[in-house]
């Protein structure tokens, strides 16, 4: 049953949400939505209001884009204007974007979003592209189209590089980068389609990290290049807007995942120093970079101890605060080493810098991307290359599956029934990253694989083991060790240890035999590159306000009157975990499971984003507990609705 009794004193209310206005619903049907036969057609939502709501209607529609960047990459566009121009300013109304595409003269493709930086992929390079961005309101409605016009071009690799794989050969991927997690919820495979040329990340790893490592090491000048420099590592990619956080690890060992303890809050960031995190193995510089709400923020982190210089960075040389960082959008980032500091660019710009004293000529470099709690993360990388000593991937070795588990020394050593000798390689070196709760004692840990068995070493020497903190270790094979079984080659692994322990990841690397014929990896992994998220509409958030429309005391009994809803829909979360937005048809309201409102939001045009409020009158609601819900309901049928609860508690006067 309509809430009808929901009633409203019409003229003050009109007076607390400023100029709207009382709306009745034209269909006194249970569920006035509108869809094709099999909710095959788009859904269009119809004005609904009972007789004690009120509705927030259409104003003048929003303002254009005064200016419009096109700027040309390898197989793409970035497009910029608003905001993130440096003299842009976001045009008046408006809640999003609907940016349009196409060769020559066709605008064929689209994309809702809900900030004023988008990257275009997938593109053909040399070919002329039109392009048209209009600002939407909250209502749909849309602003004149601001065009422009761009022809993607291939990435000019002008740099010294001692190192550099831009993804263009699928088969790198397989040859030259390993991608290592804990447990295996992740992938790293060639792009298709608007990421073609690219590498695709994706995991399911919930906070923790995927973690990528190129098989090439990074060395450093035996003396200073120019401007004093040693070397850099640069990364093109995406991740530090997907990611909850993106980092660099420039780690002196043979290291496969260095997790971290470290947790960044907001408003700590010091770009000018370098935090300490006691889970750094020694000599490693951590670069982090993460995005809050409204900021983006970037920090340098190394263990207790790390050797400093007299140098002092200047607080002015690097801002204190970014932007967010921006959305499925490729970033530059440049970890420099000098002899006296550490500097970190973004996009060419200095955004950290400190006075880190590396002690090291050679480093693995790990990128990882960590998830952000739940969901699909989803990265991509463009480039990555090295700037330094002269450095080459070592030669092609697909490794052995792996199988390991933990064990003690008691059991005997034993080669499988059904074992195979993996004779073109002269050894291996495995790679885990280990934990403990307790004291560890590495004299004491060995790994039993086939007959043999071999001592366990710190990856990285003189690296502290914290109870509950993750450590790489490493264990080398001789060539009796290789002895794999079924049809995958599986290499089974013992950790042999009497203590609880657990194995967070284990990797492999062998090494071929002088002059062995090895087979090519696989360019493609037997796992299929996971599908993009579809398109996810932004997430609600509600709150309710009193007849003055200020905020409640949270926990005060309300008495029987009216109450202002305050509704806002998030763009850019839901924008981070699926690239982009789906269409909004409108957003509905439910006080106590009853329907009371229906907003339309697809004026001109499918809506994206916003902010509205609504009237609602408690006057005939018994005293008690009372739930608001908010639906925010997408066009396409197939698209879940996002929905926001507030609770409030009726007393009387």
């Amino acid at each position: 049953m309509e809430r009808r009794r929901l009633v409203v004193l019409l003229g003050a209310a009109v007076l607390l949400i400023g100029a709207v206005t009382v709306l009745r619903s034209t269909s006194e049907s249970a569920d006035p939505v509108r869809n094709g036969p099999r909710q095959t057609a788009p859904r269009q939502l119809e004005r609904f209001a009972t007789a004690g709501a009120i509705l927030p209607i259409p104003q003048a529609p929003p303002a254009a884009v005064s200016v419009l960047s096109v700027e040309p990459g390898p197989r793409q566009l970035l497009l910029r204007w608003g905001d993130s121009l440096s003299d842009g300013v976001v045009p008046a109304g408006a809640a999003g974007y609907e940016v349009r595409w196409g060769k020559g003269k066709a605008l064929e493709h689209s994309r809702l979003v809900s900030r004023s930086l988008v990257q275009i992929g997938g593109l053909e390079n040399g070919l002329e592209y039109r392009v048209e961005v209009r600002s939407v309101d909250s209502f749909g409605q849309r602003s004149t189209p601001t065009g422009g016009s761009g022809r993607p071009e291939p990435y000019p690799l002008r740099e010294p590089w001692s190192y550099v794989d831009a993804f263009d050969d699928p088969k790198t991927v397989a040859e030259n980068w390993r991608l290592n997690q804990r447990g295996s919820c992740g992938t790293a495979l060639p792009g298709e389609g608007e990421e073609a040329g690219q590498l695709v990340i994706t995991s399911n790893c919930g906070n923790e990290p995927a973690t990528l490592r190129p098989r090439t090491p990074f060395r450093l000048a035996q003396s200073p290049q120019a401007k004093g420099e040693l070397g850099r590592a640069v990364v093109e990619t995406d991740g530090s807007g997907t990611a909850q956080q993106f980092t660099i690890d420039l780690v002196p060992g043979p290291a496969d995942l260095v997790l971290g303890t470290v947790k960044e809050v907001e408003g700590t960031t010091r770009p000018t120093d370098a935090v300490e995190d006691q889970s750094l193995p020694p000599g490693t510089v951590r670069m982090r970079a993460s995005t809050f709400g409204d900021s983006g923020a970037v920090q340098l982190l190394v263990p207790p101890g790390a050797p400093r210089s007299a140098t002092v960075i200047d607080p002015r040389s690097v801002p204190a605060k970014l932007p967010p960082m921006p959305i499925s959008v490729r970033q530059r980032w440049e970890v420099v080493v000098y002899a006296d500091r550490v500097e970190v660019l973004r996009d060419k710009q200095p955004v950290a810098a400190a006075n880190i004293v590396v002690n090291w000529r050679e480093a693995t470099v790990l990128l990882g991307f960590a998830g952000r709690g739940s969901g699909q993360t989803r990265s991509t990388v463009d480039l990555v290359g090295f700037l330094g000593a002269p450095t080459s991937p070592p030669a092609p070795a697909p490794p052995p599956r792996l199988n390991w588990g933990q064990g003690n020394q008691r059991e005997p050593l034993e080669r499988p029934l059904d074992g195979r000798q993996m004779t073109q390689y002269s050894g291996g070196q495995l790679r885990f990253t280990l934990l403990s709760r307790g004291t560890v004692r590495l004299d004491q840990m060995t790994v039993r694989a086939a007959a043999v068995r071999v001592p366990v070493r710190l990856a990285v020497p003189g690296t502290e083991i914290v109870p509950g903190v993750g450590f790489p270790v490493v264990a080398d094979l001789p060539k009796d060790a290789l002895v794999v079984s079924g049809d995958l080659n599986t290499l089974s692994v013992v950790v042999e240890y009497e203590a609880p322990l657990e194995i967070m990841q284990a990797g492999i690397e062998v090494f071929p035999e002088p002059g062995a014929r090895i087979d090519p990896p696989a360019t493609q992994s037997s796992r299929p590159l996971v599908r993009r998220t579809p398109p996810l509409l932004a997430e609600p958030q509600a709150e309710l306000l009193d007849a003055s429309a200020r905020p409640l005391v949270p926990g005060k009994t309300l008495t029987p009157g009216r109450v202002v809803l305050a509704v806002e829909l998030d763009g850019p979360a839901a924008q981070v975990a699926a690239g982009e937005l789906a269409p909004l048809a409108g957003i509905e309201v439910f006080v106590d499971n009853e329907r009371v409102a229906r907003l339309p939001t697809a004026e001109q045009g499918p809506g994206i984003a916003g902010r509205w409020r609504f009237g609602l009158g408690t006057t005939e609601l018994p005293f008690g507990p009372h739930t608001v819900e908010v639906r925010a309901i997408g066009v396409n049928p197939s698209t879940p609705p996002a929905q926001a609860f507030v609770s409030f508690l009726l007393g009387p006067a």
